[in-house]
Formats: C-alpha cells, sequence, structure tokens
C-alpha cells in the first residue's frame, strides 16, 4: 500500500523504524543515480562507525586497572594487589579494565566516486538521531566527521528527513520547513545552498553536483522514497496507533489524524479530534 502522506511518513521517525529505513532509503538513492552517471563515476554504500559517549570524549579516556587476586572475581568485591616475596611463587591475577561506556553504532552514507580516477567527488549523507542529538556525542561529534570531509576538497550533500533534534548550523536563519537538504559545492564554500520543505509537500529533486565540466544529476527524492517505503510495507508496519513523536501543532496533528483515518489506518493518541 502507497504511504498514507503525499511525501515523509513523519512514523517512520519513532524508534526503531529510523534504523531499519535509513539503509533502504540509502540503497534507493543509489541505484536511481547508478544508470545516470555510469560508466564515469560509481556510487558505492560506505559503512563506518560513529561512537557514542556518555560523559568523556574517546581520546581523553584514561583507563583504570583493577587487580584481584581472588580465584574467580567478583563484582563488588574488594580488590587487592598481589605482591611477590622473594622464593615464593608470583599468584596469577585478573585484571579488569575499566573505561567510559562506550556504544559503537554503525552509520552508512553514499560516496559518488570518479572512476577513471578512484577520487571521491560527492558525499551523501542521511542524518540519524544520533547525529542530531545535542552534546557532544551527538552533533558536535557529527561536526567533527563533517569537519575532515570538507577539507577532503568533495561535494558534500546532507539529508534531514527527521523533525526532531538539532539542525546544521548555519551563518544565516534557515527555511521554514520540516525536512532540509543541504548541498555544499567544493568550489562555493561556505556558501551552500538549501532546500526546504513542509511535512505536507511531496519530497522534491534535488541536484546532486559531479566534477566540474559535468552537469548535475537531478536525484526525484519522492520516487527513492517510494521505492524504499513500499516493498517493506510500513503502511502495516508502523505504530500509528502511538502518540507521535515529535509532537506536531495542532493543526497538523488534525491533518495527520484525517490522512491516516483516510487510509483506514489507526490514528495516534495525540491527534486532535
Amino acid at each position: 500500500m502507497p504511504c498514507p502522506f503525499p511525501g515523509m511518513d513523519p512514523y517512520l521517525e519513532m524508534p526503531p523504524f529510523w534504523s531499519d529505513f535509513s539503509p533502504r532509503l540509502l540503497g534507493e538513492i543509489a541505484n536511481a543515480l547508478l544508470p545516470k552517471v555510469l560508466p564515469f563515476y560509481d556510487v558505492r554504500i560506505e559503512e563506518y562507525l560513529f561512537v557514542t559517549r556518555e560523559d568523556i570524549r574517546l581520546h581523553r579516556v584514561q583507563p583504570e586497572v583493577t587487580v584481584s587476586t581472588t580465584p574467580a572475581w567478583q563484582p563488588g568485591t574488594e580488590a587487592t594487589v598481589a605482591v611477590a616475596e622473594p622464593g615464593h611463587h608470583v599468584p596469577m591475577v585478573v585484571v579488569e579494565l575499566e573505561y567510559p561506556a562506550i556504544e559503537p553504532t554503525m552509520q552508512r552514507r553514499l560516496r559518488l566516486i570518479h572512476r577513471p580516477t578512484g577520487r571521491v567527488v560527492t558525499v551523501m549523507e542521511l542524518l540519524s538521531p544520533i547525529n542530531k542529538a545535542a552534546g557532544e556525542d551527538g552533533l558536535e561529534a557529527y561536526l567533527e566527521k563533517r569537519a575532515e570531509l570538507l577539507a577532503s576538497g568533495c561535494h558534500l550533500m546532507e539529508f534531514d528527513l527527521l523533525r526532531g533534534g538539532e539542525r546544521l548550523p548555519m551563518a544565516g536563519p534557515l527555511p521554514k520547513g520540516d525536512y532540509y537538504v543541504y548541498v555544499g559545492r567544493a568550489g562555493r564554500r561556505p556558501r551552500g545552498q538549501v532546500r526546504a520543505w513542509p511535512l505536507r509537500s511531496r519530497l522534491p529533486t534535488v541536484p546532486v553536483p559531479l566534477l566540474p565540466g559535468d552537469p548535475d544529476v537531478p536525484l526525484d527524492l519522492q520516487s527513492v522514497f517510494r521505492a524504499a517505503y513500499e516493498p517493506s510495507l510500513y503502511d502495516r508496519r508502523l505504530p500509528y496507533e502511538q502518540p507521535l513523536l515529535p509532537t506536531l501543532p495542532p493543526e497538523d496533528e488534525a491533518w495527520v489524524r484525517q490522512r491516516l483515518l483516510e487510509s483506514h489506518l489507526p490514528p495516534g493518541d495525540n491527534a486532535t479530534t
């Protein structure tokens, strides 16, 4: 069944569905671009670990060592250090390294590569709830990785298809919208292009930049969204009976309720009457 909404389905943002949907969407973006850029360019999915820390940045970690002489160490027991005396056997000890909580999560992005040279021309990032979380382990950590990409001289496209979380920082105000696409061209920074649209609109067609001399490739986001959404039966899997988070203004809540009723799907409890 098609999506009950004309563009994005806001319930995809409800955990854990974004982590299920995002790799499907990236795959469909790659599939849509490949026929348009071959044989001179390739589009590949790249996986990388994004590390979150509870309260200490990874490069500041200083391990603490606990040494125990008990045969079977149990949490909560008092640690002692074995000291060897002359002529005595040195006992084996159990060592536990204590680190701050580190939670690596797998992230994916697309790389558009110039095949004759192997040069990475354009990187496409699909922002996740982790990328957009406030603080050192969220947006700030993502911006550090982003700076490395910008320094490499490639184009950078960022797809923000999440209403929740922090927006990417800009020197001026962003246009009004619920969803954004940012296109940062290598030769025009710090200036970039921004496309914004509301929840009630279809997803736009956006330009994908290539090397100088090659025209931009149009990417129809609505088409790739449908290609990722419909075969996966999200209309039968998403929790439409639950309150939508982040919440919507009352007029948009009423619109969501109406769309779900017209599609014979249960509206969320947060919908207005």
